[in-house]
């Protein structure tokens, strides 16, 4: 798993906390609206569709280190050993 990416690789699930128009068939989204609390409650079923689909890399773009998203960059480290 890598953190804070702003380019994914193509074999890798690109999980963003923000939804945007650009639509790739490897690309999740934690919320739409960049609202920590959604994206919080949505972070293991999005794991889990992403282990699902097979993939073995995660990229993760930069969530803010504020609130819940302190939270959220903890699980994603512990996830990431």
């Amino acid at each position: 798993m890598r953190l804070n990416v702003k380019n994914p690789l193509k074999d890798e699930a690109y999980l963003l906390i923000k939804k945007r128009k650009l639509k790739n068939k490897n690309y999740f989204y934690l919320t739409k609206n960049k609202n920590l609390k959604e994206a919080g409650k949505n972070l293991y079923k999005i794991l889990r569709l992403i282990k699902n689909m097979k993939y073995k890399k995660i990229s993760v773009e930069k969530i803010p280190k504020k609130g819940l998203g302190i939270t959220i960059n903890d699980r994603l480290i512990r996830a990431a050993k």
